[in-house]
Parts: C-alpha cells; sequence; structure tokens
C-alpha cells in the first residue's frame, strides 16, 4: 500500500423547523435564527464524502462550540485515523475562520484496527464525525459568519487514491446570548463514539517511569489496546505484559523521547486506550505532558 431527489427544499425547511422546537430560543436572540449551513467546493473525489455542521444553533460571546466534520467513505473503501498505523497518512482538517475565533486540535472517534499485509493499520470504514473545537471572540455582532473548512484524506481498497472537500459552514452570531446545543440523535451518536478523558475511568492514570508510560484503570472488558499518536520526537514500542489484578490493571508501554530533535522544553504525548473490539465500545483518551527537565 501506498502512501499514499426528493424535494430537498422542502426536506431543510422541515429539519430547520424541527430543530428550532428542540432548542428553543431565548429572550434576545434573532427571531428568525437560519440553522448552520454548509456548502460544498470544488470536486468531491477521492472515494469519501464530507459534510460539516455544528453542534449549536448560534454561537455567542466567548462560547466555545464544535465544528463537526462527517465524512463518509464509498463502500469497500476506508479511511485512516491520526495515527494511520503501519501504513497509509493521516485524515486532516484545516479551518479558515474570522479573526478572532479560535480553533482547537480535532477530536477523532475511535478507529477500528485492521490487518493489512504491511501491518495493523487505525481508520474508518463506515461514516465517521470528526469534532473541532472552536472559541468565539469576546465581542460579536448580530449577523453570520463563514468557515472554510478543508478536509484531506487517503482511501485504499485494492488501490488508495488521495481525497479532499472544501466545505463553506454559515454560523449565525448573537452579541448578547450564547447559542443552545443541539440535541439531535445524529448528534448524540456522534459524540458517543468520542473517546471520552481518562480521568472518567475508574481509577484512570497515567505516569512516565523512565522510558516507560505506564496507563492503568479498572475494568473487566477485554482486550485492552493502546495505540499511540507517533510524532517527530517520540516513537512507541510494543507495549509489554499486562499487569492484571481481579478488575484492575496497568499497561506498560515504551515510549522514545527525542527532546533533542523537538528543541522544545515541554512534550505531548498522546494515544488513545481501547476497551473491546466493537465500534462503539468504550475509549479514553490518553494526553500527557512531559518536562525535559523531569527526564534528565
Amino acid at each position: 500500500m501506498f502512501y499514499a431527489p426528493i424535494h430537498t427544499f422542502t426536506i431543510l425547511i422541515v429539519v430547520g423547523l424541527l430543530l428550532h422546537a428542540t432548542t428553543g430560543v431565548q429572550p434576545g436572540a434573532p427571531p428568525n435564527t437560519p440553522p448552520p449551513t454548509t456548502n460544498i467546493a470544488g470536486k468531491e473525489n477521492g472515494h469519501a464524502t464530507v459534510e460539516v455542521r455544528t453542534d449549536v444553533g448560534w454561537v455567542g460571546t466567548l462560547q466555545t462550540f464544535h465544528v463537526i466534520a462527517y465524512i463518509t467513505p464509498d463502500a469497500g473503501w476506508h479511511l485512516y485515523w491520526k495515527n494511520p498505523g503501519a501504513s497509509g497518512a493521516p485524515t486532516e482538517i484545516q479551518m479558515s475562520v474570522p479573526d478572532g475565533f479560535v480553533v482547537g486540535d480535532p477530536i477523532f472517534p475511535r478507529p477500528t484496527v485492521f490487518h493489512e499485509e504491511e501491518g495493523q493499520t487505525y481508520g474508518y470504514d463506515k461514516p465517521a464525525a470528526i469534532f473541532i473545537p472552536v472559541t468565539a471572540p469576546n465581542t460579536l455582532s448580530d449577523g453570520q459568519v463563514d468557515f472554510k473548512i478543508t478536509t484531506t484524506w487517503l482511501a485504499c481498497k485494492k488501490t488508495c487514491v488521495m481525497g479532499e472537500q472544501e466545505n463553506t459552514l454559515t454560523i449565525s452570531t448573537n452579541s448578547m446570548h450564547q447559542g443552545p446545543l443541539h440535541k439531535d440523535l445524529r448528534l448524540s451518536q456522534w459524540s458517543a463514539a468520542l473517546p471520552r478523558p481518562l480521568d472518567d475511568l475508574e481509577g484512570g492514570a497515567i505516569v512516565l517511569v523512565g522510558n516507560t508510560l505506564h496507563i492503568s484503570g479498572e475494568t473487566k472488558m477485554r482486550p485492552i489496546r493502546f495505540l499511540g499518536v507517533e510524532q517527530k520526537g517520540v516513537q512507541f514500542g510494543i507495549p509489554a505484559q499486562m499487569v492484571v489484578n481481579s478488575g484492575a490493571f496497568r499497561l506498560p508501554v515504551p515510549v522514545f523521547i527525542d527532546f533533542e530533535s523537538l528543541k522544545e522544553e515541554t512534550i505531548i504525548i498522546e494515544g488513545i486506550l481501547l476497551f473491546g473490539r466493537k465500534s462503539d465500545d468504550p475509549s479514553y483518551v490518553v494526553h500527557l505532558s512531559v518536562d525535559s527537565n523531569s527526564q534528565q
């Protein structure tokens, strides 16, 4: 593997009315606040398509919300997680936002583990919703703002092709009130597929001792696997034998950090802890800041 119609107008009106009914309108909000919209620019290619939306009815000052890129691979094709594994290329999202808006790191749903000729790879052969946190500035005018979202990916079947799609998302803004969260079924399902903080796991903890990352917690689910996100200066080895005591576990993961190549005093070690084998089984974010002075 190499690096690689029904009546649409009527449906949109009905969906808009339903969202309006479920989210409600606060006093002072625009009386006819339009729902977030998505426009596609450029070619749809690469054996996948992308739909974008937000999780709020509108955006208020200093509000943190999510832009969601919902990517659907063609039947029989698969895309890759932010760490593709033994081969492939990561799915990436770039956003162009108005002045004052701050974009955070994308949050990927739990990936599927594929067993390919080159080894294990990680990604998605079914639709996946990637959440990008965004924080609004401390001053906003009533009106609308546009976000440009560019998604790039590598899709593979027997061969691999690169894909790219650019979407424009229009979001309403309110100078006085923060927008309500949407509560539709799709959004609930997408949110449930995201990894949770390790602190949510009973006894969940992570500590770096020498060149070994120790991840611990309590669960009776099996198997337990760790997928690290490799980056410049950070590489992971094969996890050692897991230590189990009744429901408690400790998973030692070798990690090799090269601060000299990074020329930074602090580095982030990150990955995902997977329980079970199904795509809707629990997963947890592993995230640790390491100071170079602590590794002297």
